[in-house]
């Protein structure tokens, strides 16, 4: 009988895929069965043998790798996510800052071009003088500055002349003043002093040593140590310290410098005028032609304390310089009334007036009188005066815990306009501003009050908050 081609499947679990173990003996790749070809008539007997064939998938094994994957992808994330917020936060220096300005003078629209320091991480910013300027009916802020940049784990301190415009909240100007550096015994500030001479000059001694010339209109700051004594060659030798006071015999401010070569000298910056310091200079009258001015000038105080009784005085002068130099003292009933014949006899005149520069023929006391004297006043101050304005603040009441109220008050009736309490407000200084005013909490911090005592607006000044 003729044999006929046909394809050898295992009869176990239909595979072809065989191994020929002997002639026409086979064993099944698949399923490991034996089987053995009969050529008479192609049977296939079978000799079945189960091996026992590890499988890695069953299902506890299966539970096991898939932990072991959702681990390994929930670190990955994990990682990823970290990796992505660390490189895509800004550091605290690109937050705050705009690009710096690298020149002494230029007007308020120059652009601010970018400075190596701002490559770095701005760690602290430390005020050493701030004062808020009204520039054409806008508000400015003129400050110098300590910066602390850190870098590589090491940390430089730079100084910097800055101007804000306090509205936009925007820094318009700065500059690096490479002469300051941080003094060791100071781990904040550098010894620095100043005095408006006038509106238009404000004179700054850092170190007792340095002078510059701030002009807060056209926002220049300009380093005069050496030009200082310029009309005076034979003390302009150079300045070995600096300050700024009250010679005796004068009602002026001037600077009291010692020379390099041991000279002690007044000189008086408005009048470009310069005295050797000995007796002589005591004998001699400074006053430089004074009195200048002879308008009267309207302000407020309290009588210092007296029985726990303070007065708010308002008074009517007149002295040289335009400012106040007097101070009120509170009396009783029955004293003896320092200014004239006679004895206090009733409460609300129990007063007087002690001025410092008194003996100066110029200075004139024109009118006086006790604006609320029928209010109890605990511990209060005045926070801003002129001829048409006061704001004061005083405590609520006479416990040392009780919070301090600010209040505006009526110049000519004493009544109060508005009361802020100092829960949501600390005013360190304040200046009036279109029919509000513009408070100082501290150099960075400022708030806008409208008529009616309302905030308005609080700014943190950028790039230095």
């Amino acid at each position: 009988m003729a044999k006929q081609i046909k394809v050898i499947k295992c009869p176990n679990c239909g595979s072809v895929q065989k191994t020929e173990i002997k002639p026409e003996h086979y064993l099944c790749d698949n399923c490991n069965t034996e089987y053995i070809l009969d050529n008479d008539d192609i049977n296939v007997n079978i000799k079945y043998q189960n091996k026992t064939v590890k499988n890695y998938f069953d299902e506890s094994n299966k539970k096991i790798l898939i932990i072991i994957i959702c681990t390994i992808i929930f670190i990955v994330v994990l990682i990823s996510i970290i990796s992505v917020s660390f490189n895509s936060k800004p550091s605290y220096h690109q937050e705050i800052n705009t690009p710096p300005r690298q020149t002494k003078t230029s007007s308020i629209n120059t652009p601010i071009s970018p400075s190596v320091e701002q490559q770095n991480s701005l760690q602290s910013v430390n005020y050493n003088y701030c004062s808020l300027e009204i520039v054409d009916n806008k508000p400015y802020v003129i400050s110098i500055v300590k910066r602390e940049y850190s870098k590589s784990f090491q940390t430089k301190s730079k100084y910097y002349f800055v101007v804000h415009d306090l509205l936009a909240n925007k820094i318009i100007q700065e500059q690096e003043l490479d002469k300051l550096k941080q003094d060791s015994s100071s781990f904040n500030n550098i010894d620095l002093d100043y005095y408006d001479f006038s509106k238009d000059k404000t004179y700054l001694i850092v170190k007792k040593s340095i002078v510059f010339l701030l002009d807060k209109k056209n926002f220049t700051l300009t380093d005069v140590t050496s030009s200082l004594l310029n009309n005076y060659p034979q003390y302009n030798t150079g300045i070995a310290s600096a300050n700024i006071t009250i010679a005796q015999g004068s009602p002026e401010r001037a600077f009291h410098i010692l020379t390099d070569d041991g000279k002690k000298i007044y000189y008086y910056p408005l009048h470009d005028k310069a005295y050797i310091d000995d007796n002589d200079f005591y004998m001699q009258k400074k006053d430089f032609g004074v009195p200048k001015d002879t308008s009267e000038h309207t302000t407020f105080d309290f009588a210092k304390k007296y029985d726990d009784n303070f007065k708010l005085i308002k008074f009517t002068y007149i002295s040289p310089d335009g400012e106040n130099h007097y101070s009120i003292i509170s009396a009783k009933v029955g004293d003896n009334n320092p200014d004239g014949p006679g004895k206090f006899t009733d409460a609300e005149s129990a007063y007087y007036f002690y001025n410092v520069q008194s003996v100066h023929p110029g200075y004139k006391l024109v009118s006086h009188q006790n604006l609320t004297p029928n209010r109890l006043y605990f511990n209060p101050k005045i926070v801003y005066a002129n001829d048409n304005t006061l704001v004061i603040k005083t405590k609520t009441s006479a416990s040392p815990d009780s919070h301090y109220n600010y209040q505006q008050l009526d110049t000519n009736s004493g009544k109060v306009i508005w009361t802020l309490s100092e829960d949501k407000i600390k005013i360190k200084e304040m200046t009036p501003y279109n029919d509000g005013f513009i408070t100082k909490n501290k150099c960075g911090e400022y708030v806008m009050i409208g008529s009616d005592g309302t905030i308005t607006q609080k700014i943190t000044l950028a790039k230095e908050k």
